[in-house]
């Protein structure tokens, strides 16, 4: 149990202090000109900088002593800190807290001690400004409140800190918002499926490629429509009811296949997934739409469900194999009807985009040891996620003729910037797990 009281805001300035870093740092001037003046000032041996950690105190400046550390149980600033006025013991030796204290019994026999605790920008104490006699003594009011002025100037030095790591960790937050909008940029303009962000009305605010080609419109001219202006009318009701219950927060999210109209007249079957983007507040901002041509997929249904009739009176064994086959199809149908269940932010949105593409997705680090792989890099080489995560893309699906130059290749761009195959489409040979070799279109992007 500790001797000393516990803050009910420990684990908050624990926090701070933590992520301050100054503790166990090189003595400053800055404090160091003041431990200097409350020694000079009030006359005390002994002035200190403390910073109250988990199980100790450390001292940030000293004036004294030479220890840099002693423990929380003894500490005076422990304290300290669980007040909200200066601590002031006139003689330790009349104070039941202190008078059985190792620093008080033993070096450097502290009989008077006066603390102001060092607060930070929202009001956590991490740390005192205190002064220290070997003989029992009194504060004017003066004199306390010129601890106090100093104790302040200590403070304001400590928030500065703090606003400095704020600064940076806004910095930090803004460049990775800038990373993942370019990787949702560049994913969103080279998908081989369509994605679009439309509006709580209906309204196309953003469309990419692979969707226009779906529907035969432009961008220009998509955007000027609705998604109802699109939809099949016997398909309408089943999507705005969807979308409905999305608005409501009864779903986070929504699938369903339905037809789109194309510009030339045409009905066109898509496979859609449907969620929502809030804003900080929780307000809808838009409607994220993945979108998927299944038309070939229905096409094929249809051509299979007259086959089967066409097959009722055959023997047996090719009605085993017919079922085998629609059990197989039926399974990759549902294989690609698999989405992410949670959707958070532009992250997860990515992450959803990545994992349903029709085309491979593999990334590789600066050291080319692969940290994504897509559902369709598993299919086209054969390769488990689990199994290639972590490892060098050159033992994967590099050959081995080639793995010199890939190697070469990659060390040349990290130390030049100079490059051959990024930013464009590449026929290059690649290799499955099972061995065998097969040319694929690459995109290399950085």
């Amino acid at each position: 149990m500790a001797t000393y009281p516990i803050p009910p805001d420990e684990e908050d300035r624990l926090n701070l202090l933590h992520a301050l870093n100054i503790l166990d740092t090189p003595s400053e001037e800055a404090f160091d000109r003041m431990t200097r003046l409350v020694a000079l000032i009030l006359d005390v041996p002994i002035a200190l900088v403390s910073l109250v950690d988990t199980d100790r105190q450390w001292f940030k400046s000293r004036i004294g002593i030479d220890e840099n550390e002693t423990p929380r149980e003894v500490a005076f600033c422990a304290h300290a800190i669980a007040q909200t006025t200066p601590l002031i013991v006139t003689d330790t030796k009349q104070d039941s807290r202190f008078m059985s204290n190792a620093l008080v019994t033993g070096n450097p026999n502290i009989r008077f001690y006066a603390g102001v605790p060092l607060r930070s920008i929202g009001g956590l104490a991490i740390g005192t400004l205190c002064a220290i006699d070997s003989k029992p003594r009194q504060l004017s009011p003066d004199e306390i409140s010129i601890l106090v002025d100093l104790a302040a100037l200590v403070s304001k030095e400590m928030q500065m800190r703090e606003v400095l790591l704020s600064h940076a960790r806004s910095e930090q937050a803004i460049q990775a918002m800038e990373d993942i909008e370019a990787r949702f940029r560049t994913i969103f303009e080279r998908a081989g499926i369509g994605i679009a962000m439309v509006a709580p009305d209906g309204g196309w605010l953003r469309v990419n490629d692979a969707l226009c080609q779906i529907v035969g419109y432009s961008q220009d001219e998509l955007l000027k429509l609705t998604f109802q202006d699109i939809t099949h009318p016997d398909d309408l009701d089943t999507d705005l009811s969807l979308l409905q219950q999305l608005i409501n927060n009864d779903i986070d999210h929504y699938q369903l296949e339905k037809r789109y109209i194309t510009k030339s007249g045409r009905s066109v079957w898509i496979q859609l997934i449907v969620t929502k983007k809030l804003s900080n507040n929780g307000e809808l901002e838009y409607f994220i739409s993945i979108i998927k041509n299944v038309q070939e997929q229905k096409e094929a249904e249809a051509s299979l469900a007259e086959l089967r009739k066409d097959l009722d009176s055959r023997v047996e064994t090719r009605t085993r194999d017919l079922k085998l086959a629609n059990e197989m199809l039926s399974a990759s149908i549902a294989q690609q009807l698999r989405f992410e269940q949670e959707l958070r932010r532009r992250e997860a949105e990515l992450q959803m985009v990545l994992q349903n593409a029709n085309d491979a997705y593999v990334c590789i680090d600066h050291h080319g040891v692969i940290r994504d792989w897509n559902q369709q890099a598993e299919h086209t080489f054969g390769w488990s996620r689990e199994e290639v995560i972590g490892r060098p893309l050159d033992e994967t699906i590099i050959p081995a003729s080639m793995r010199e130059a890939h190697r070469a290749g990659l060390a040349c761009y990290l130390a030049t910037g100079k490059h051959h195959v990024l930013n464009q489409h590449n026929e290059l040979t690649a290799v499955r797990r099972d061995g065998i070799r097969a040319g694929s279109h690459f995109v290399n992007e950085i």
